[in-house]
């Protein structure tokens, strides 16, 4: 055998080199044919086969004024097709629930009189008992009944996702291959975002590949200044070793896609119940392991089929072509908007190539972090860009400082008291004229921007940074995408990102109702009481963020007296803390495993850090949730929701009303959420995508 081996080693290696090169071609952007991959790489089982086609028809079939009634177990058992109105407002979405509210009752009647033993007469009962099959029993109707569900077509998301990727595909490509993976992997964004890369989910993934904030930071950089989930090319090579370490643990690409989806703990659990990706297919149960976690591995397989055989489906496409960039690694802190100027170059295009940066930077509140790769326009020369970034470097991170408004404050007041112009407090704010603010709300206080080239000088313009006009009140459509920036990873092909739109800042008043104010002199009016649940405005941060008491620990450390806010973890105040959790955990008593509650108080030790960096980091936390929110989302209204028997406050949030515990939180602001019982009453605020940050 060795010898028969080494006597045909040259044709054996030729057809290795074949095959791979094969795999390796782009799919995306030419005409040659699509790249096939080895049957073993991505298995389909018989199992899956009805739901890959059902996806295939949702990608290329069906458009978003169509909405496809089915069984959410048997994917091939499509009941019918009804009418919805495409446009993203929230009038579109209320009218859309109504049709599909009737539409599920009609056929949910038909199933469950059929499950009552009544004979199929009508055109509906006959089609809707020859779906089931002539075998099909009582119970089987009546559990048809209750798996009723509504898919809205995507095939113009889609196709316009395809278009989009031809900015990045070949580099993307290059980072999978370098990690040793299946190229067709990089079919992947197709079904987290449509390759939108300012993707942003209501509860906060972020990016193309949709990372949370959790997964992310295992490794990526996520935080105020920079959140690298946003740069197409660092959020690749991460989805890249999250995928190679799913498969490594899971040993089969069904899993390892699948964790992508439902997580890694999850799918180790699944396997160890039912060993293989088809037993857990059909059978798993898990309060966790839902429709989506179900479908994610045949929704892969459709789009990775229709990606490479886009012209079967869409006809030939004009991909979006790559761009030229050069890149260099600052040094110290850098002004962006002083940077830009200098170099006569448009902001705009700026935040378009480093996407990781977050809308601070552009809005002068923060530093770009010194050792950040910079990509910069190809026509401007590496040597002038250098230069310029040396004379403008910065020692320090500008600080987050925030003011908590007291019981008689005026914005005029807090402003004198910071050493800081009034104007500047609105501007930073988004106050109105009058400058009116709350009881309990936080104040961003701005600091002094220093200009290396003038110095002394304060750069109180901000007209030219990225300045969002007044959002109107009445934009209401519904989207799930945002964007962000930080170190990117080495990665060398240029790419061509779409048009970042201009980070906004909604007025005051939001979308809630301002209440009448006395007429004084801007500035001059005392901080208003919370408003009532009719006059939310979500823009007011109200987060108990400060450290209510400081006392002397055992060991004469200081120990800081918090409450838990919403979003936060143990795991966020060791962050902040630079300490490991269970040094907290054994302070406070806390049994591992066992979560903290909104509202609990909690002790820190603050011997390692100053009480204001502590508070600065949490205030940024929170203020990077909101900015990002808010910069794709707007709250059309508020409805009122009952509290029914087996509601949790997280059933309700993801499932129920789909918007984030924090937000829920803010619309409700006198509610004890440890205490729910049914019969309460919550406001519910309705949330619809901007309009214009809409991508198809």
């Amino acid at each position: 055998m060795p010898d028969q081996v080494t006597k045909h080693a040259p044709g054996i290696i030729v057809l290795f080199l074949i095959l791979w090169l094969a795999a390796a071609l782009p799919a995306l952007g030419t005409t040659s044919q699509p790249a096939r991959v080895a049957p073993e790489d991505f298995p389909v089982c018989d199992a899956i086969t009805p739901n890959v086609a059902f996806w295939i028809k949702i990608f290329t079939q069906y458009g978003r004024s169509q909405g496809v009634i089915h069984d959410s177990r048997h994917l091939d058992r499509i009941y019918g097709v009804i009418d919805l109105n495409p446009d993203r407002t929230a009038t579109a979405a209320r009218k859309n629930k109504r049709v599909k509210k009737a539409a599920f009752e009609k056929y949910k009647t038909v199933l469950l009189a059929l499950a009552g033993g009544r004979t199929s007469a009508t055109k509906l009962e006959k089609h809707v008992a020859g779906l089931l099959g002539p075998d099909a029993g009582p119970s089987d109707f009546r559990q048809a009944a209750f798996r009723l569900r509504c898919q809205t077509g995507i095939k113009e998301q889609f196709r316009a996702g395809l278009i989009r990727s031809g900015a990045v595909i070949d580099e993307f490509k290059r980072i999978f291959l370098s990690h040793g993976l299946p190229v067709d992997l990089v079919y992947l964004p197709c079904v987290e975002s449509s390759f939108d890369f300012n993707a942003y989910s209501k509860f906060g993934a972020a990016g193309i590949w949709q990372f949370t904030r959790g997964t992310g930071k295992q490794f990526m950089e996520i935080g105020y200044v920079v959140d690298q989930r946003r740069d197409p090319y660092i959020s690749t090579d991460a989805a890249a070793r999250l995928l190679k370490r799913n498969h490594a643990e899971l040993k089969d690409w069904a899993l390892a896609i699948t964790a992508y989806n439902h997580g890694l703990a999850g799918m180790k659990r699944a396997k160890r119940a039912m060993d293989t990706y088809e037993n857990i297919f059909l059978r798993y149960q898990s309060r966790s392991f839902k429709f989506a976690s179900r479908n994610f591995y045949p929704e892969f397989l459709a789009a990775r089929h229709v990606a490479r055989n886009y012209q079967q489906y869409f006809g030939e496409l004009h991909f979006t072509k790559p761009v030229n960039y050069t890149r260099f690694t600052t040094k110290g802190f850098l002004s962006a908007r002083s940077f830009t100027r200098a170099l006569n170059l448009d902001i705009q295009e700026f935040h378009t190539l480093n996407p990781s940066l977050r809308s601070p930077v552009f809005k002068d509140q923060k530093y770009i972090p010194g050792e950040f790769e910079i990509r910069l326009p190809a026509h401007i020369p590496l040597h002038d860009a250098r230069q310029t970034a040396l004379r403008l470097y910065q020692e320090k991170q500008m600080p987050s400082r925030f003011h908590v408004v007291a019981k008689g404050d005026t914005a005029g007041a807090i402003a004198r008291s910071h050493h800081v112009s009034l104007n500047d407090l609105i501007l930073e704010n988004g106050l109105n004229r009058q400058a009116v603010i709350y009881i309990g709300q936080n104040l961003r206080i701005p600091v002094k921007v220093q200009s290396p080239d003038m110095p002394g000088t304060i750069l109180a313009d901000q007209a030219d940074t990225i300045k969002p006009s007044a959002p109107d009140s009445r934009e209401t459509s519904p989207r799930t995408i945002v964007k962000k920036v930080a170190k990117p990873a080495r990665v060398s092909p240029p790419v061509s990102l779409p048009k970042v739109a201009a980070t906004k800042q909604q007025p005051q008043a939001g979308t809630a109702t301002t209440p009448e104010i006395p007429k004084k002199k801007s500035g001059d009016v005392a901080a208003l009481p919370a408003p009532g649940p009719d006059r939310i405005n979500p823009l007011v941060d109200s987060s108990n963020l400060k450290i209510q008491k400081i006392v002397t620990g055992d060991s004469d450390g200081r120990i800081g007296i918090i409450q838990v806010e919403a979003e936060e973890t143990l795991g966020h105040y060791a962050d902040w803390l630079k300490i490991p959790t269970s040094r907290i955990r054994t302070l406070n008593r806390l049994v591992f495993g066992n979560p903290i509650a909104i509202n609990q108080t909690i002790k820190i030790p603050l011997t390692a850090l100053d009480p204001d960096r502590f508070e600065e980091q949490r205030f940024e936390f929170h203020r990077e949730i909101e900015e990002d929110f808010f910069a794709s989302f707007v709250v059309s209204e508020v409805e009122t929701y009952e509290i029914k028997p087996g509601d949790t406050i997280w059933s309700l949030c993801l499932r129920q009303m789909e918007i984030p515990f924090w937000l829920l939180k803010k619309y409700n602001p006198k509610t004890d959420f440890n205490a729910l019982h049914p019969g309460h009453t919550l406001n519910c605020p309705l949330v619809a995508a901007r309009q214009e940050d809409l991508v198809l």
